[in-house]
């Protein structure tokens, strides 16, 4: 049988992932990237910049299309891992060609236009979708909306901040500083998947709570408490 009694305090592992995941997904720089897409563009010398800016959405498109076919094949885990990386390497080599630029130093509009085209490829592949997939697949049933809710609201917020404050961050680091940023937490995301979370493709639902130790401390007490000279006494449920 399944999973049974659990309460969102036996779950802990797994809300701190999903909430971290939502966190992340926010943080990435998503926002900053769609807001510096037209720019970008125009400084590589395209013709028709806010046309370039409408096929990176369509691009963020294909390559969500095609993350559901990779996500299994390759697992949630390292394509997590590979978003974070060609994240962080996409928004150092923005940091680099926005500080260049002012500092009067080489910086081909190539470079930023790579750089734009490695980040939504490694965030459409991976940070985009999967902490989707993932919130569906760590909560046994009886959390799993409580669970959702609360990531859902730490994703909403974390938005919220970012919107309301990249424009602040900008005039205050500028458009390097801003980058390397949201650069750095990249960085963060990579190791935050690389320490917390667990691959669960191809897992039952029973396999992935164990590996988030879900109802653990829980189970701990019980057998303590289920010493065979104490059941028939307490009628404690150990069976």
């Amino acid at each position: 049988s399944g999973p049974s009694g659990y309460r969102l305090a036996d779950c802990k592992r797994s809300l701190v992932v999903a909430m971290g995941l939502l966190f992340f997904l926010q943080f990435s720089g998503i926002n900053a990237i769609m807001m510096y897409a037209t720019d970008i563009c125009t400084q590589a010398g395209l013709e028709n910049a806010e046309f370039s800016t409408v096929m990176v959405t369509v691009a963020q498109l294909v390559f969500g299309v095609a993350s559901c076919v990779l996500v299994e094949t390759f697992g949630r885990r390292r394509l997590l891992q590979f978003s974070g990386l060609t994240m962080c390497l996409s928004h150092v080599g923005l940091s680099y060609f926005y500080w260049a630029q002012g500092a009067g130093r080489w910086a081909p509009p190539s470079m930023a236009l790579a750089s734009l085209s490695l980040y939504v490829i490694g965030f459409s592949v991976g940070m985009g979708p999967v902490p989707w997939i993932i919130l569906g697949e760590i909560f046994p049933v009886e959390v799993a909306g409580a669970a959702s809710a609360i990531a859902t609201a730490v994703g909403w917020t974390s938005s919220f901040i970012v919107c309301v404050g990249f424009r602040d961050l900008q005039l205050i680091v500028g458009a390097a500083g801003a980058f390397l940023f949201f650069g750095v937490l990249c960085l963060g995301c990579f190791i935050f998947v690389s320490v917390l979370v667990p691959e669960t493709k191809g897992k039952t639902l029973e396999e992935i709570l164990s590996l988030m130790q879900c109802g653990a401390a829980r189970t701990v007490k019980l057998a303590e408490a289920c010493r065979p000279e104490d059941v028939e006494a307490q009628k404690l449920p150990c069976a």
